[in-house]
């Protein structure tokens, strides 16, 4: 694709409760050690580990029970010799402690002393010998000043609470950018008017708003554009004076009333940089830069829009958040066989359906007007320019679509 630059999003801080799906705008680093302390992993008593490291059943060690450290409270700096503190699991240990005693290798006693005649609690430790191993030390996890995530990363609900472990408030995001979505055609109605004879429903606004912002964008719905050059040339002027981005759906292919590479052209430049892909879905297909701006020009059929979106208007978009698109696909055997024109690339949709052998990608087919094609899809696959087909059971990478609420 032809190299173009395209205006960053600007960010905005929010809170880190707040921050989840949002794409960073810097590189985020840890405010303090995690844990901040020291932690027990069990249940049992805080020692120094070369007193008891000696002990058996037949000898144990005994110690004399110092205290009790609780949850949340702050606990002694040092153990005394011969003396050990009982500690809940990821309680704090004393800082000369060096390993925990479970509470099943020991035992309590009750004791008076000889001399002074007051009543102490004894610990009987019988097994030692592994007590570091129930130690969580400070900083194991994180450690101040460690950088966490680069910027352009997608914050999945556990980065935010990586984020809240680490003493991170607020994160520096980018502002998710305003796209306007525009379609044309006479021949278009919203669900729940009147439809007229010869009137089909609008379907692409609704879709493609619903996948920007699965794809964490905001999207703009404009008003249904008739088959007008004035018209459809003025709804794009408003659309790039209030939006970082415009989607135009349809009058892009070659028709009579196909005014949107020439009204795209006549708003200013560098103008239209791609117009037709050797595609299939998406020929027509058209991607312009007005200014900073991207305008890009999908199919006005249902399936070829969404397929046209995420194939090639994504990636483009993702740009302003400084980001490229690196969604992983699915591995996935061919259910059956598909045979295509070998004269262009295809994009086939798949519902990925689990089998003994693992997924299989079952493909998805019918016109790029018939919407349950991707309604029911999970992913597509590509069939590169020059190939024919691909037999049942071969092996494919399944793009999966985006989704709200998947991370993808």
């Amino acid at each position: 694709m032809a190299s173009f630059a395209v205006r960053r999003a600007v960010s905005e801080r929010v809170a880190v409760a707040d921050a989840e799906g949002r794409i960073t705008a810097e590189a985020l680093q840890a405010s303090e050690d995690v844990p901040p302390f020291a932690r027990s992993r069990v249940d049992g008593y805080a020692v120094i580990a070369s007193e008891v490291e000696s002990a058996t059943a037949k000898q144990p060690v005994r110690l004399k029970l110092g205290g009790e450290v609780r949850m949340g409270e702050a606990v002694a700096p040092v153990l005394r010799a011969g003396e050990t503190v009982r500690v809940p699991t990821g309680g704090a240990l004393p800082s000369n402690a060096g390993g925990v005693v479970m509470l099943e290798d020991t035992s309590l006693q009750e004791t008076i002393g000889e001399s002074d005649g007051v009543a102490r609690t004894i610990v009987d430790v019988y097994d030692g010998a592994q007590c570091d191993r129930h130690i969580t030390p400070s900083a194991s996890d994180l450690h101040a000043g460690q950088q966490l995530f680069d910027a352009g990363t997608v914050l999945s609900p556990a980065a935010v609470g990586l984020l809240a472990g680490a003493n991170v408030s607020q994160v520096e995001v980018f502002r998710k950018p305003l796209v306007g979505v525009l379609v044309t055609g006479d021949e278009l109605v919203v669900a729940g008017e009147p439809r007229a004879q010869g009137q089909v429903r609008d379907i692409n606004s609704v879709s493609l708003s619903a996948a920007l912002r699965a794809m964490g964008f905001v999207p703009r719905r404009f008003a249904i554009i008739a088959d007008d050059r004035a018209a459809f040339a003025a709804s794009l002027e408003e659309a790039l004076a209030s939006c970082d981005a415009v989607l135009i759906s349809g009058g892009s292919s070659v028709g009579a009333r196909d005014y949107t590479p020439d009204v795209v052209a006549a708003a200013g430049g560098p103008g239209v940089i791609v117009h037709g892909i050797r595609a299939k879905p998406g020929r027509p297909a058209l991607l312009a830069m007005i200014g900073e701006q991207p305008v890009i020009g999908l199919p006005g059929n249902p399936v070829s829009a969404l397929v046209v979106l995420e194939a090639v208007a994504k990636p483009v978009l993702l740009r302003m958040f400084g980001k490229h698109d690196a969604v992983l696909p699915y591995r996935a055997r061919l259910e059956r066989r598909i045979e295509v024109e070998p004269e262009l690339e295809h994009r086939i949709a798949v519902r990925l359906v689990e089998s003994d052998g693992g997924l299989l990608a079952r493909p998805l087919i019918g016109t790029s007007a018939q919407m349950h094609t991707l309604a029911f899809a999970d992913a597509m696959i590509v069939i590169p320019q020059g190939c024919g087909g691909a037999d049942a059971g071969a092996w494919v990478d399944a793009i999966p679509f985006s989704r709200s609420g998947t991370g993808r």
